[in-house]
């Protein structure tokens, strides 16, 4: 069985490469909406009762339930995005405008191993959420080509789990995260920049770090079951060639996220997850700061200290908060072959509307999911997963303090009621082994 998990373990690795270059998808702010495809078609509830592999990231302890398996999985993902404007006189050159790049691939994989009094799983996930793509010049500065950002993320982890006693399972993973990131389009923001020749036009960058996920599931009853999982904050190296981008010259952590779950079996056949998230976005500056944060823009190129501009220690950033996430999802067991799924589930705003014009490169504003998916065996150790996800279309309309910024960086004159607008779809399809 050790064999087998070494073959698993170096499968894997090898793969994250290639897994590395994908897009990173994204619905709750940057975090994808589930993990897992199970999970995903209750619209990522689950995590008391994890169903496959991806157990690594939503609940580690859900590891030691699953025996030997490996899953493998690949999403189509398609995010439309665009902003609009009533007012493109000042710093906004077009009036409107659609982010061009709608369509990604992100696969997933991961593989559990039942040691005896323990259990090992390895996991590959990705998610992150700020990526735009317009295909012309944004905001004024003279220049013409694209605009937009682009973020993509990794996440390697092993998995430890095991039973504390009949009722209690605990399970850790020390997880390893990569990200790569790129802007370009963004030299209008050069007069509020801390390093102007490290604010966009660069080239991809890359950063690297680790962090810790912790599960723990309880047994209540023989039907209920209550989850607990905590994943610490990511801490990565500083993005060298966007230092004079993203806050504390160059960073740009992963945040904490805290999970608490429940699962309850109604019948043989019916089983209710209910799941409340926070991700604690305040916890990264660069991706939390906002311009009311770093006053008094209006008396010079960001204000007079230098740990206040684009880069410094207290710098502009995306100005996104702590989101909660409410997340309901059902299972029923039609028959031995085939498990369907459902859910829905709702967030909190990432950010609030005087943060709209730094946000045309994120737009985040996706707050309802719906949901559906099944399981169908083909044989008794092979299944086929799919899930499906929309997440309908939202927006959020909001007047910059342009009596700060804006004046600034466009001269005289207001850039009012920017609206950005969202809507996706998710469609994942993977296969189960169990050995």
């Amino acid at each position: 069985m050790k064999t087998t998990f070494t073959r698993v373990g170096l499968a894997a690795t090898a793969a994250a490469a290639v897994f590395a270059t994908s897009n990173a998808h994204a619905t709750n702010g940057m975090f994808a909406h589930g993990f897992g495809t199970a999970s995903k078609a209750m619209a990522g509830a689950g995590s008391a009762a994890p169903r496959d592999t991806q157990a690594g990231a939503i609940n580690p302890a859900g590891i030691r339930n699953l025996g030997n398996r490996v899953d493998a999985a690949v999403a189509y993902f398609s995010p439309i995005r665009k902003y609009s404007t009533d007012n493109a006189a000042v710093f906004i050159n077009d009036r409107e405008q659609k982010s061009e790049s709608n369509e990604f691939l992100i696969p997933s994989m991961g593989a559990a191993v039942d040691m005896g009094d323990y259990s090992l799983g390895l996991t590959l996930t990705a998610n992150g959420g700020m990526s735009t793509d317009y295909r012309t010049n944004v905001f004024s500065n003279g220049r013409t080509g694209a605009t937009g950002i682009e973020l993509q993320q990794a996440m390697l982890g092993l998995t430890y789990a095991r039973e504390l006693d009949e009722k209690n399972t605990f399970g850790i993973t020390p997880t390893f995260a990569v990200q790569s990131f790129e802007a370009y389009g963004l030299q209008g923001f050069a007069a509020i920049s801390s390093d102007a020749n490290n604010l966009t036009d660069n080239g991809k960058d890359y950063n690297y770090g680790w962090g810790l996920r912790l599960g723990w599931l309880h047994e209540v009853t023989d039907a209920t079951t209550v989850g607990i999982t905590a994943q610490s904050r990511m801490y990565m190296t500083n993005f060298n060639k966007y230092k004079g981008l993203f806050a504390e010259n160059g960073g740009f952590d992963i945040p904490p996220v805290v999970t608490l779950a429940v699962s309850h079996k109604y019948d043989d056949k019916l089983t209710i997850n209910g799941d409340y998230q926070r991700i604690m976005y305040n916890q990264v500056a660069s991706i939390s700061n906002n311009l009311p944060n770093v006053q008094p823009f209006h008396t010079g190129a960001g204000g007079s200290a230098t740990s206040q501009q684009l880069g410094g220690t207290d710098g502009v950033g995306f100005g996104w908060q702590d989101m909660n996430v409410f997340k309901l999802g059902l299972e029923y067991e039609y028959d031995p072959s085939l498990t369907l799924r459902a859910g829905a589930s709702y967030n909190t705003d990432a950010f609030e509307g005087s943060e709209t014009l730094f946000n045309i490169l994120a737009p985040a504003v996706i707050d309802t999911h719906l949901s559906g998916g099944a399981s169908y065996k083909l044989t008794d150790s092979l299944s086929v997963n799919f899930a499906l996800t929309h997440a309908f279309a939202s927006d959020i309309t909001g007047g910059n303090i342009n009596h700060q910024g804006v004046a600034l960086l466009g001269g005289s004159g207001n850039v009012e009621d920017i609206k950005l607008e969202m809507h996706q779809t998710d469609l994942e399809v993977g296969l189960s082994y169990n050995f």
